[in-house]
């Protein structure tokens, strides 16, 4: 990996740098502009700097729902399995065993769905590791331009705003190339790319995940401090909210339990879950201004990306791959089988057992297909990027970790009180949690990063199973299926990692 010394350059009133492209870290040369300017400009001219940071924390947002961000699309080849965040959120899903397919469908996440897409020369390692750096040189360039000491709000909160996305891009990246932290914490993780006004803490090799976390909650905190008491205007924006519920992410992997309650609990504070009426209402999971929703994506239509787009995958209504195509996105009916009568998510799929009268176009659909995300005209449906739901499920299977099962319960009852009146446990275990989190979440892009973490393995070979024949595997927990291998143009393009560092080919089989 070639990091070469980042040059600022003058615009109208400071500096712009290059963006983060197929050499992810290079930049050119193009005239200086000293730090010490920078500090004078935000420190002395706030709204001059705000001119120049704005459009690019802007941009930061909307490269998470961006279309082809690996820049490899061409018009014989359309990658329609790269729309940002939600992509890498879906590929986890169907390597998972709670999402099934109807049929294999065009090929778009079929390799993924088949655990086939994890070798180096392949478009998927290269996609999510050029998306998540990507959005570490853009935070990094905003990072550059606004000085740890600045007193402006907005400033200091878009500051802070980078320092999130930068640590959620190395957690991201910390878990689909290496086997999960706890037990592996000397294992080599990911580069650790960093400003050059920080470069005594980066890493241009693979360094150990337990630096690589280091450095994660580092920026996570750092962050947090810097959003305190900002009001952010819309919910695409990260607040210090959203970067808690981010942290407390990452707290269940590094096995934080403390922590994870702490940032859980403030994430989630002022908001409040779906009633059962709610839960199944079209803007459910489609609308950023849905009470629930925490942080997301407002596609409109200068943004939409039509047929290149979560909804395209997981709308069954609409005319996208997983709608109209027929290339239907499923529950496992295993897990659907274990919800009870009285769960109100039983109504967000398919199936003759509800007593639900289907329209005419719902009938169509294969048994147990997801009716949980709805049409909106013109492909305009907004993307959920975390919601108040999840945070209740941290923050319980946390404290069932610590061996607090009555709080754990406690905390659950939140949402089972609004999703199944009949559940009524005065205590739970981290796999009661976990179940509740399949059923909930289902769908959304936590299903891979649980399995990861809980280091559990899947099993879609079972009687009645729904999965296609093809692909009904069982794999046991660390299983290098689940992980990218270092894409092969970082490796041909790289003075830091070298070929031996690469990560193994699994070679068991998928089927026992």
């Amino acid at each position: 990996m070639k990091i070469t010394k980042i040059i600022l350059f003058s615009a109208i009133v400071g500096i712009v740098l290059t963006g983060c492209g197929d050499a992810f870290f290079d930049t050119e040369n193009a005239g200086v502009a000293s730090k010490e300017e920078i500090d004078e400009i935000g420190s002395s001219s706030p709204d001059a700097l705000i001119k120049v940071v704005e459009p690019l924390m802007l941009g930061l947002n909307n490269y998470t729902a961006q279309y082809n961000t690996s820049g490899k699309a061409t018009s014989d080849n359309p990658m329609h399995g790269d729309f940002g965040l939600m992509s890498i959120y879906h590929l986890g899903d169907v390597m998972n065993e709670d999402l099934a397919f109807e049929v294999a469908g065009s090929g778009w996440f079929t390799y993924d769905y088949q655990l086939d897409y994890w070798s180096e020369q392949y478009v998927r390692p290269y996609f999510y590791w050029n998306f998540f750096y990507s959005i570490i040189g853009k935070a990094n360039d905003i990072i550059s331009k606004i000085s740890e000491s600045v007193t402006d709000s907005n400033l200091k909160a878009y500051r802070g705003e980078a320092l999130v996305y930068r640590a959620f891009a190395h957690a991201y990246l910390a878990q689909m190339y290496q086997q999960t932290y706890i037990g592996n914490e000397d294992a080599p993780g990911v580069p650790i790319v960093l400003t050059p006004e920080e470069a005594e803490s980066a890493v241009a090799g693979r360094a150990p995940l337990r630096q690589v976390y280091e450095q994660i909650e580092k920026d996570f905190k750092a962050g947090m401090q810097a959003l305190q008491g900002w009001k952010r205007p819309n919910k695409t924006m990260i607040d210090e909210q959203v970067a808690a519920g981010l942290y407390s992410r990452i707290c269940l992997v590094t096995n934080n339990w403390d922590d994870a309650i702490t940032y859980a609990r403030k994430a989630r504070a002022g908001y409040s879950v779906y009633t059962p009426s709610e839960l199944i209402a079209d803007a459910a999971f489609n609308n950023i201004n849905a009470k629930e929703w925490i942080w997301g994506a407002d596609i409109t239509a200068e943004t939409t990306s039509k047929f290149a787009s979560f909804f395209s995958f997981m709308c069954s209504y609409d005319a996208g791959y997983g709608g109209d195509a027929g290339q239907y996105r499923k529950i496992d009916a295993r897990l659907y089988d274990s919800m009870n009568a009285s769960d109100s998510r039983k109504l967000l799929f398919k199936h003759s057992s509800t007593g639900v009268e289907y329209t005419a176009q719902e009938q169509k659909f294969a048994e147990y297909t997801n009716i949980k995300f709805k049409k909106v005209a013109n492909w305009e449906a907004d993307y959920v990027y975390m919601r108040v739901s999840e945070m209740i499920l941290n923050e319980a299977e946390a404290l069932a970790h610590k061996g607090d099962n009555i709080g754990a319960a406690t905390v659950l009852k939140e949402l089972m009180s609004q999703r199944d009146p009949s559940w009524n446990l005065n205590s739970v275990t981290v796999d009661d949690v976990y179940h509740q989190r399949r059923l909930e979440l289902w769908g959304e892009g936590f299903s891979l990063f649980d399995h990861l973490r809980l280091k559990k393995g899947i099993d879609r070979n079972y009687a009645g199973s729904n999965h296609l024949k093809s692909a009904r595997y069982t794999i046991d927990a660390g299983s290098w299926y689940f992980l990218n291998q270092i894409p092969l143009q970082e490796l041909d393009n790289s003075d830091a990692i070298t070929a031996n560092e690469q990560n193994p080919a699994p070679t068991e089989s998928k089927f026992k």
